[in-house]
């Protein structure tokens, strides 16, 4: 029986490769990763990608289920949105791990 090599297996010391958000081309931190389903569950899709919590929170506040699954099913088409062209802008500014915590702090008990 041959002995294994260990050159054989991957290095434990080797990171691996960021996940990068498709809207705002920012590294994911693992935390913050959410999968998008380009067309909604709802309305049958199934193919998803991974986003930045933020982008997918305001996906889906500037968009309905309805209208993700009819115009805005392929990152390109979500991108030519003016609005979602000011908000890439804006968050593409801010560091990977931020998350905007404003709703939290306004909201009263």
């Amino acid at each position: 029986m041959a002995r294994k090599n260990r050159d054989d297996f991957p290095s434990r010391d080797v990171e691996a490769e960021p996940v990068i958000c498709p809207l705002c081309e920012r590294a994911i931190p693992d935390d913050q990763i959410e999968d998008h389903h380009l067309v909604p569950r709802s309305k049958g899709g199934k193919i998803k990608v991974p986003l930045h919590r933020i982008c997918h929170s305001h996906l889906h506040a500037a968009f309905t289920d309805a209208q993700l699954a009819k115009k805005f099913s392929t990152i390109s088409a979500i991108l030519d949105d003016p609005s979602i062209q000011k908000f890439v802008g804006w968050v593409k500014t801010k560091p990977p791990g931020f998350d905007d915590e404003a709703k939290e702090r306004g909201r009263r008990r």
